[in-house]
């Protein structure tokens, strides 16, 4: 009996003895300071590098009003036109033309009202009025839509083509008195001839500006040596100074 509470109390006595060492180990260990290999600064920068932001920088749309725009385009009224104009608000001022010679030139003024416009695009219609005038060598009677003009020749009777009624009879005359002349002047009013055809016009145009590209389309009536009405077109290339 002796030997089995001495062996009973020597087991009690080791399992205290391992207890009470145990938390030792464990206060060892927790009084110890582990450091991370690495650290986040304030400004989120690692020991790694910087950190990269996942924030979209969105670039702002240029504003669709109060902007100048400059440029060049084809077609009406100066055949290759130099163009300024102005976008301020609903309202559209704008001019073009071009000056190639004394017979080659044209001029348009536009003043319009955007209907409908975004930073990118804008819709107006604009009543125009303008001049142009050419001097084409030999110009056949119709092409352009001209009913009659003036030749180079200063001969009376021979002024004119389409010939006018006292035209033909002064024709008429010299042929009989001179046929050899008749021929001549005939030949000089006709296919030496130099003219010079000028129109003056008024019109409504709808004109469209997408990005830095410009159309214009309309029709125009007016005075001059051409019919009514009359195309008017211009398609063109423009800068601005819209800010981004």
């Amino acid at each position: 009996m002796k030997r089995i509470l001495s062996f009973i109390i020597i087991i009690f006595l080791f399992s205290f003895i391992s207890s009470v060492y145990s938390e030792e180990k464990k206060k060892d260990y927790k009084s110890e300071e582990i450091s991370p290999e690495w650290t986040p600064d304030a400004d989120r920068k690692s020991k790694f590098g910087a950190e990269e932001k996942d924030e979209l920088t969105q670039k702002p749309l240029p504003k669709s009003t109060n902007f100048f725009v400059y440029g060049a385009s084809i077609g009406s009224p100066g055949s290759i036109n130099f163009n300024l104009g102005y976008y301020y608000k609903d309202i559209v001022i704008r001019g073009s033309g071009g000056h190639w010679g004394p017979h080659w030139w044209g001029w348009q003024a536009d003043l319009g009202v955007s209907f409908w416009k975004t930073p990118l695009i804008t819709h107006s219609v604009s009543v125009v009025l303008g001049q142009f005038q050419v001097d084409p060598f030999a110009p056949e009677l119709g092409r352009g839509g001209q009913t009659s003009y003036k030749t180079g020749s200063d001969v009376p009777g021979y002024q004119h083509r389409d010939p006018t009624y006292e035209d033909n009879i002064i024709r008429s005359y010299i042929a009989e008195q001179n046929p050899n002349l008749a021929a001549v002047l005939e030949y000089q009013s006709r296919e030496t001839q130099k003219v010079t055809l000028n129109q003056r016009y008024i019109g409504l145009t709808y004109d469209i500006l997408m990005g830095n590209f410009f159309l214009q389309v309309g029709g125009g009536i007016g005075a001059g040596d051409y019919k009514n009405p009359q195309l008017l077109i211009q398609l063109g290339y423009f800068f601005d100074t819209r800010s981004y």
